[in-house]
């Protein structure tokens, strides 16, 4: 657990790892090195463990965030059912924590405008948000946050998960894990700098259709045309396990006015009897939705793209990957591949993460942050 200085700034990363019970620390560990910490519990350990409350008691002075996961990252590896917590120190950086509770997805966007009006501080470096991921509307959440610190802050992070369930996702603070909380923890000073880098590697198929009618991110259709019907007509027989299914095609959406401008959204759920598909973020009406879908090599592929974009430092930071439950779902076994793949091209940087529902990371080619689905996202964090 040597430090890493560099100009006078002192920088600290360790990663714990909960098995058999436990946290696995170190006999030369030292607790008060690290000022904020972020735990990645598979849900069942969150629900059946205290895992979470053991985290806390043993870092009494630090901030301490926690999410369940869709699997979580360390180690170069993929895994799941597991947890690990990625303990950071810094010297002259400040690090703020603000928290809400949220209760619709319809509040999104202004309780992410009310945490980011809470950051008191200058020369900031970037923030890194941890949600529910089951009550948000990832995009207007981020929107909130992008209307008070500006439309190129560095926003990064994302939204708890509950495996391969879709169920309720927990995320904890300065209390216990529980559902509806968005947390956002802000890093002051021009002594730490953010890379970032996000990059999917799904291909698009079909045809290119618009977005006709929508509310948020409920989506009705396209080409004035029932878009669950038509995305069930592309599934064929695969639509019988919606929304399940969903995971291997999601849609990439274009604003026509700047082709530039381009997310992937995953559906989250249906409702055959108003034919409305929800998905993690916003599907504007006028842009336009492309299905996608991918193979195992050109996920791996993108995920390393995703390194290389975050790269050009040394590898003495720490890296926060944030992938999709649907890539960990697509990829199988070799979903430990693509961790390895971003862990390369970074030099072998130290590094943790989970598989979200919803990765927050800036647009690769706007530079404007965003909630992402599909993606890999890397967020590193070094001494400038």
């Amino acid at each position: 657990m040597d430090p890493y200085v560099c100009e006078g700034v002192q920088m600290r990363h360790h990663v714990l790892h909960f098995q058999h019970g436990s946290w696995q620390v170190p006999a030369d560990f030292k607790p008060d090195s690290f000022e904020v910490v972020f735990a990645f519990l598979d849900p069942e350990v969150a629900r059946t463990t205290q895992a979470f409350a053991e985290l806390k008691a043993l870092l009494p002075n630090a901030q301490v965030i926690g999410c369940t996961t869709g699997g979580e990252i360390a180690n170069g590896q993929a895994y799941v059912g597991g947890g690990f917590a990625a303990l950071l120190g810094f010297d002259n950086v400040s690090v703020q924590v603000v928290e809400a509770d949220i209760d619709a997805a319809n509040e999104s966007f202004g309780i992410g405008k009310a945490l980011a009006s809470r950051f008191d501080g200058a020369e900031l470096a970037g923030v890194f948000i941890v949600s529910d991921g089951a009550r948000v509307n990832g995009s207007a959440l981020v929107e909130g946050f992008r209307k008070v610190l500006g439309p190129h802050a560095s926003i990064n992070g994302g939204l708890a998960g509950d495996g391969d369930r879709f169920g309720e996702t927990l995320v904890g603070c300065s209390g216990d894990m529980s559902p509806g909380k968005v947390v956002a923890v802000a890093f002051f000073g021009t002594g730490l700098r953010l890379r970032t880098g996000s990059f999917g590697g799904w291909e698009v198929f079909g045809p290119m259709r618009k977005i006709t009618k929508s509310e948020g991110n409920t989506l009705y259709q396209l080409d004035n045309k029932s878009a669950l019907e038509l995305y069930k007509r592309y599934l064929g027989d695969e639509a019988e396990k919606l929304p399940g299914s969903a995971l291997f095609y999601p849609l990439q959406v274009s604003n026509p006015e700047n082709p530039a401008e381009t997310v992937v959204r995953t559906i989250l759920g249906i409702d055959d009897a108003t034919g409305a598909m929800t998905f993690a973020g916003d599907m504007p009406e006028g842009w336009t939705a492309q299905l996608m879908v991918g193979e195992t090599n050109g996920l791996i592929e993108g995920a390393g793209k995703a390194g290389l974009a975050a790269s050009g430092g040394d590898n003495h930071g720490f890296a926060m990957l944030v992938s999709c439950i649907g890539r960990r779902l697509l990829l199988g076994q070799r979903a430990t591949e693509e961790v390895r793949a971003v862990v390369d091209a970074l030099g072998g940087i130290a590094h943790a993460g989970f598989y979200s529902y919803g990765e927050i990371s800036p647009n690769g080619f706007q530079g404007t942050c965003n909630l992402h689905n599909q993606t890999m996202t890397v967020t590193v964090f070094e001494a400038a």
